[in-house]
């Protein structure tokens, strides 16, 4: 008996798999996928805050403000602030 001789490389079973192609998504479907990827990169948050012009000052008195609110927030939660909380 001879040998068997090895298949070439491209002829082994790994490479013979088709490859599945997409099924082609509804308008729904691309627009839900957009949407989603534009809201995690923030970009209609941007665009609502450059639509007008802020003053200097006015940014300081709201991240001022912003800051003020989450420290409350964060107080309450902790309960270190307000009523007591029941069981």
């Amino acid at each position: 008996m001879r040998p068997q001789r090895q298949k070439s490389y491209h002829q082994r079973k790994h490479f013979k798999k088709g490859k599945r192609k997409p099924k082609p998504l509804t308008f729904d479907q691309m627009m839900r996928k957009f949407k989603k990827k534009v809201e995690r990169a923030g970009i209609i948050q941007e665009c609502r805050k450059r639509e007008y012009y802020e003053k200097p000052n006015q940014k300081k008195q709201r991240k001022r403000k912003e800051a003020i609110r989450r420290e409350q927030l964060n107080q309450l939660n902790n309960n270190t602030l307000g009523r007591p909380r029941r069981f």
